[in-house]
């Protein structure tokens, strides 16, 4: 029987994968939208929904000017910046599992739909950034997920890599994963869980030290 190709390389969305920002982005959502469409009303359910997507493409659902699609977006990312470590925290046994795979030789990397400018400062802050050899930001692509681009370009920063697994949050990076061709993962404390496991992804973890379990029994099937 031919050996599968074993997995050395691991993909990781960032908010709410690796870290518990979904509080602070429901409660940006809230203020920038009180402020630019205080005439709208929006349930704690439709501002969850916009979780995931670029900002830009979730303010033109309600603005078509480009100039207040803008503003909106620095109104939001000045609040975000301003209470980001009041709010936000990073998963249980995220640091450790990590290590784990690092030490062990695994490329690991982020592939998010935030900005550099915007992601990094939480990467450093939890000392994220001293396992990962790879990034992709939006700023470094022109689709975003679930286009398979983003993904794409973060295997490209890679001097090598065999199969690849893309841990996730979100329908998007399921999404991107497949449409990457590339094996993907669905994490049970997503708050769009539902709609993850609907998508059938390769892999399912109920916290992070599953992923090392996961890894494990594939790369040992044959």
């Amino acid at each position: 029987m031919i050996k599968l190709r074993k997995i050395d390389t691991v993909l990781f969305d960032l908010d709410g994968t690796l870290i518990d920002s979904n509080e602070l982005i429901v409660k940006c959502f809230e203020l920038t939208f009180r402020k630019y469409m205080p005439e709208r009303n929006f349930s704690n359910e439709e501002l969850v929904e916009m979780v995931g997507p670029p900002l830009k493409e979730t303010f033109a659902i309600v603005s078509k000017d480009p100039v207040v699609i803008q503003e909106m977006i620095e109104y939001y990312r000045d609040y975000y910046i301003s209470h980001e470590f009041d709010y936000i925290s990073i998963y249980p046994e995220v640091l450790s599992t990590l290590k784990n795979l690092y030490d062990r030789g695994f490329n690991l990397g982020v592939v998010t739909t935030k900005f550099s400018r915007s992601a990094m400062p939480s990467i450093k802050h939890y000392g994220m950034d001293k396992y990962f050899n790879t990034y992709c930001f939006l700023d470094d692509i022109r689709e975003h997920k679930p286009h398979p681009e983003p993904v794409f370009y973060a295997l490209k920063q890679l001097k090598s890599y065999n199969k690849v697994v893309f841990v996730g949050d979100n329908t998007s990076d399921i999404l991107a994963g497949r449409n990457a061709s590339v094996l993907t993962c669905g994490v049970n404390w997503s708050i769009k869980r539902e709609l993850i496991k609907n998508l059938n992804p390769d892999f399912w973890i109920n916290d992070f030290s599953d992923l090392l379990k996961v890894i494990d029994d594939y790369n040992e099937e044959e």
